[in-house]
């Protein structure tokens, strides 16, 4: 999955008391950018389907590839009236445990004897590769886990993730980070070189080298939003989107593959976050 927005759960259909009428929400349905996403080399385009009880899918194109990629879609339609969606990242077990294949189809094995919880995952190399880059998973028990990118000359990438069961020999996972907030400074757990300050309820830090200019800003929904800036021009460049747990010391991130849509008065589905423009091209 090359990146797009991302995804979340819930709604339905309302049940009317009048002759037990259904009035179906308006977003069920199929939904086409209408215009391809441009990125350096290749463009994508993407249809997105919302289906009753808060899933879908999402079907993605790219110009560059004559393969479509398909993924599975949570959604609800929040307070404020848009619909929140998500695309969970899905590890799937085979029958015997003893392989794993995640939503890049890529492969990983259990050494002989470790168990499918507890042991380390590792990622199954095409034939004639080195190893010199390649990943590592470790899922506990209790819903903790690790990813390890290793690469040769360089120290092992250690990132922690929750985990959760999303269906037979399937998890899914968020990647976690955590943030501190001392003597008015905030301090993310990734990124330890950057420290960040409250500008107008956005915390600001600007990278070591000056290239990024990043922004934190944490909204009553429980979602932080964190945007980067080009450093000179400070122009967009990117957005992530985290759900975030408030404690003592500051708070947990939990790294989310989602976006906003909002319906607009012409009929078509905008994009919240990244702006892209959706029409309908099939009804519930």
């Amino acid at each position: 999955m090359k990146k797009i927005a991302g995804l979340l759960l819930l709604t339905a259909a309302v049940i009317l008391t009048a002759g037990c009428v259904t009035t179906a929400d308006p977003i069920l349905g199929s939904w086409q950018t209408v215009e391809p996403i441009q990125y350096d080399e290749y463009s994508m385009s993407y249809l997105l389907t919302f289906e009753e009880g808060g899933t879908g899918e999402i079907q993605e194109s790219y110009s560059d590839e004559e393969d479509k990629y398909i993924y599975p879609v949570f959604w609800e339609k929040t307070p404020e009236g848009t619909y929140r969606c998500e695309i969970p990242s899905i590890f799937t077990f085979s029958e015997d445990g003893k392989t794993m294949t995640d939503d890049y189809q890529y492969i990983y094995s259990l050494a002989d004897g470790e168990e499918m919880f507890g042991g380390v995952w590792t990622e199954v190399l095409p034939e004639g590769d080195d190893g010199g880059y390649y990943y590592t998973y470790v899922f506990n028990e209790d819903g903790t886990g690790v990813e390890t990118i290793y690469e040769t000359g360089d120290e092992p990438y250690v990132t922690e993730l929750r985990w959760d069961e999303y269906a037979e020999n399937q998890i899914s996972i968020r990647y976690v980070e955590t943030y501190s907030i001392e003597d008015g400074k905030l301090k993310p757990s990734m990124g330890e070189t950057v420290i960040f300050e409250e500008i107008d309820g956005i915390w600001v830090g600007t990278s070591e080298d000056g290239s990024e200019i990043i922004t934190y800003e944490f909204r009553d929904d429980g979602v932080c939003v964190c945007s980067i800036y080009d450093g000179k021009t400070e122009e967009f460049l990117n957005v992530y989107l985290y759900y975030f747990t408030p404690t003592d010391a500051g708070g947990i991130l939990e790294y989310a593959d989602m976006t906003d849509f909002v319906l607009l008065e012409d009929g078509t589905l905008q994009d919240v976050i990244y702006g892209d423009i959706l029409e309908r091209v099939s009804p519930a």
